[in-house]
């Protein structure tokens, strides 16, 4: 019991970063970004990349994915999001959905990535028992790595100017431009932020699940379930939402079979949408238009 609580905690925290990425995009650009789990996906690979060909710990292939992550960012936001936006957020969401197959077929096509899933660096560590349950290094360090991009965010947009005008100029444009704030630049570097959370979650993660292949999507859509359920506008809730998620899906996989648990995933996701659309963290009175 208590090994399928570790192994859904160190999957849920996957789906957690996903969704603080997802939470931090649309408030932004009003924009949900289905490549998301495919820019974790790149992430994994850029630091395997640079772990290879440099030769150094996983530490720093994660601070050069992160990094990379938050550069495709501004870049995604000024290529994509910003032109297909001029028609409206429904055109500017349909890109990103025309991102994810760009993204997909693309790293096939990257020397050294290709098709199969790879396993991106550990971090260092060893595995240890409690009470008969096994609990590896890198779960640790996900969870541990978890926490402390929660922290950053909030002492980011809680504590510091900058953090201060991006939600201004997300939460009120026409305010922010007034009082001297660019409101473009503040949309890009937003972007730029959840892409870089994306890469984190790819790198830290990928040892335990791989990285490769076709599975970015399915992180998107179960990051996106893990912030309807804990409240797409609380980042406290979308980590707790990623919890859940990954707590509910390893115990059906156990319980029922890989079948089954699709289908119940979803299923909390229409769930909340009918019962309770604010999530879990969400106020009873908050408005989405």
């Amino acid at each position: 019991m208590l090994q399928l609580v570790v192994a859904g905690l160190t999957v849920g925290s996957e789906y957690a970063l996903i969704a603080l990425g997802i939470h931090l995009i649309p408030r932004a650009t009003r924009v949900v970004n289905f490549a998301q789990g495919e820019f974790a996906i790149v992430g994994g690979l850029i630091a395997l990349s640079v772990v290879e060909a440099l030769h150094v710990p996983a530490g720093i292939g994660l601070a050069g994915a992160v990094l990379a992550g938050f550069v495709l960012g501004v870049a995604f936001e000024r290529i994509v999001l910003r032109p297909a936006g001029r028609g409206g957020e429904t055109g500017a969401t349909i890109a990103t959905i025309g991102a994810v197959f760009v993204l997909l077929y693309g790293h096939a096509l990257v020397p050294g990535w290709g098709s199969e899933p790879h396993v991106p660096p550990s971090f260092p560590g060893s595995t240890f028992t409690v009470q008969s349950t096994f609990v590896s290094a890198q779960s640790i360090w996900v969870g541990a790595l978890l926490l402390v991009a929660l922290a950053a965010l909030y002492a980011f947009f809680e504590r510091t100017y900058y953090g201060k005008a991006i939600r201004a100029a997300a939460d009120n444009p026409l305010g922010a431009s007034l009082v001297g704030i660019d409101v473009r630049t503040a949309r890009a570097i937003s972007v730029g932020l959840g892409i870089a959370l994306a890469a984190y979650a790819g790198t830290i993660i990928g040892p335990i699940t791989l990285v490769g292949g076709a599975g970015g999507f399915a992180l998107t859509i179960k990051g996106f379930v893990a912030a309807i359920v804990g409240g797409l506008e609380s980042p406290v809730g979308c980590v707790a939402g990623g919890l859940v998620v990954g707590v509910l899906e390893v115990f059906t996989i156990a319980k029922l079979g890989n079948d089954v648990a699709e289908p119940i995933v979803y299923s909390l996701l229409l769930a909340m949408l009918l019962l309770r659309p604010q999530g879990l963290f969400g106020r009873r009175d908050a408005v989405r238009d």
